[in-house]
């Protein structure tokens, strides 16, 4: 064999071959790992999205059944002291007395941030004899004189139009008690936007018994804001209690209904059940008129009616009028909302299970809904963008090390070749016997 052609190895192909054996497998490598990381965190973003998703539903339906259960906690309280007044001592300053001791907080703004304000849980009390007449009457003003008491035997006597609370109370046995729907005038869209509020009250009254039989009724009306406060200070997206009005447009709020269908807690006042300048109960919104009174708030809602908008809101009322909690998804107006629902687990006099007094909801605009859990796995992105660029790094760095570890690689292997060459040129040459 010819000797050049035996030792034809150059530095630069010594070279390439390191370059092929070490660094170019290094850079797929990267490369290869690079688009895993990439595709491993767009995978990994998907699934935080949608646990952040199942997340905060379960967490919203949770808020939802607490909130529920608070309120008939504080409705089972309000049972208590209809029984205590049904007691208590018939003269002014003992009913004073109940008035003042019976407070609770109702969120308010102050200089030093959010606090709250003590505020009576009952408006008046009222004992009236057997016949009807109110006999003691004391508000939070004070003691009302007795020109103004009225018969409520004749309930068209009411201060809230037609009130039968003395004739549902007077049939009862000791023990039980009256709770009547929420009552008030009825704000509409216009006064709503001037800053006018729905002022209502629920009528409470209980039989009165003596040595002698039945001997009247007491009555309490309790201050309904104490309903509200359950759900007024509520975004379900964002913790906590916030203070100020709810914008309802956002999709974002919490309300109440009562076992009836009617919208008695909302941030829109105008939906809640009232009654007009005549003392009549406003038009429920339907099919026919909803586009009106939608426009105007002349109208009260009623979930029962809604299923024109969407077949699942009365289908809600009748699954949480079950006793069932749980959520559902409706459209209204091309939007898709989500609303957990949680029915109130009270049943006081009146109250049966399993429907009770009625049932809280919580609604959230799914794509708004969406959007913040797609904000919340942004941090999962850019932590995935970070190792990325880091890895890029590195991968660069490491090939500038192994390129030049195979510089010197190659050069010692040709200096060696080269050298093993000149061994061999410079051995004296032997020939074979039979060679020429």
């Amino acid at each position: 064999m010819d000797k050049e052609a035996k030792t034809s190895f150059s530095f630069a192909s010594i070279a390439i071959s390191f370059f092929i054996l070490i660094v170019l497998p290094l850079t797929i490598t990267g490369v290869i790992i690079s688009k895993g990381v990439v595709k491993v965190g767009e995978e990994a973003t998907q699934a935080n999205l949608r646990i952040l998703d199942d997340s905060q539903k379960l967490s919203i339906g949770g808020r939802t059944q607490n909130v529920a259960d608070a309120v008939a906690q504080f409705l089972s309280d309000t049972e208590k002291d209809i029984r205590i007044a049904s007691i208590l001592p018939r003269d002014e300053n003992s009913y004073t007395t109940f008035l003042r001791s019976n407070t609770r907080g109702v969120i308010k703004a102050s200089n030093v941030g959010i606090v709250k304000i003590p505020v009576p849980v009952f408006r008046e009390i009222a004992f009236l004899d057997k016949q009807g007449m109110e006999v003691l009457k004391v508000t939070n003003e004070g003691v009302v004189p007795r020109e103004k008491l009225r018969d409520m035997s004749n309930p068209a006597n009411g201060e809230y139009g037609s009130e039968d609370y003395f004739l549902k109370a007077k049939g009862m046995a000791p023990g039980e008690f009256y709770m009547g729907p929420v009552v008030g005038q009825h704000v509409n869209k216009a006064e709503f936007d001037g800053g006018k509020r729905f002022d209502g009250i629920i009528r409470m009254a209980a039989p009165v018994f003596d040595s002698q039989g039945f001997a009247g009724v007491v009555a309490l009306a309790l201050n309904e804001v104490h309903l509200r406060e359950f759900t007024d200070h509520i975004i379900p997206t964002e913790p906590g209690m916030v203070f100020g009005q709810v914008n309802p447009e956002n999709m974002d709020y919490a309300f109440m209904v009562d076992r009836d269908g009617f919208i008695i807690a909302h941030p829109s006042d105008y939906l809640i059940r009232g009654l007009d300048q005549n003392m009549q109960p406003v038009p429920v919104m339907d099919e026919q008129n909803y586009k009106q009174l939608s426009q105007t708030g002349e109208g009260a809602m009623n979930v029962l009616k809604m299923g024109f908008l969407d077949e699942n809101l009365p289908k809600i009322h009748a699954l949480a009028s079950e006793g069932k909690a749980g959520s559902l998804t409706y459209t209204i107006d091309d939007k898709r909302i989500f609303m957990a629902y949680a029915p109130i687990p009270f049943y006081g006099n009146g109250f049966t299970k399993p429907q009770g007094f009625g049932w809280v909801g919580m609604v959230v605009d799914i794509d708004k809904y969406h959007h913040l859990s797609q904000e919340k796995v942004k941090e999962i992105q850019q932590r995935v963008e970070r190792w990325q660029k880091s890895s890029i790094v590195v991968v660069f760095v490491s090939l500038i090390l192994l390129f030049a570890i195979a510089l010197i690689l190659a050069r010692g292997l040709y200096r060696s070749i080269q050298s093993a060459r000149r061994d061999e040129e410079s051995r004296p040459r032997k020939y074979d016997d039979d060679e020429d």
